[in-house]
């Protein structure tokens, strides 16, 4: 996610408490918890329009964007992009045409015969 919301660290810098915040702005006590605890959680637009409208300020008070970094989360992407590289035989996901039949379909051949 590229935006962030920074209210809690909006809240602190003026000494408002988060039941001060859910109050004044006329939140319910959930999306007050959540915005202030969570920071990936985004307002709604019509919270906030209610957050700017109550401290008179603008969403860049409370939201910020932080860029994509360029690597990916985890090494976990790097291997499921690999698997999606890899031809599937290579993890028996599909037999290869070219491997020995099994001793069965050996069996089965010659009595076909």
């Amino acid at each position: 996610m590229s935006v962030k919301n920074k209210i809690k660290r909006f809240l602190q810098e003026r000494g408002i408490t988060a039941y001060q915040f859910r109050k004044e702005v006329g939140i319910a006590q959930r999306t007050a918890y959540d915005l202030y605890n969570n920071p990936e959680q985004l307002p709604s637009s019509t919270v906030l329009s209610k957050i700017c409208d109550t401290y008179q300020v603008q969403p860049g008070e409370v939201l910020e964007w932080v860029p994509k970094s360029e690597k990916p989360d985890s090494e976990e992407g790097d291997f499921t992009q690999s698997l999606l590289n890899e031809p599937a035989e290579q993890y028996g996901l599909i037999k290869d045409k070219s491997q020995p039949k099994s001793q069965m379909q050996l069996l089965a051949q010659e009595e076909a015969a």
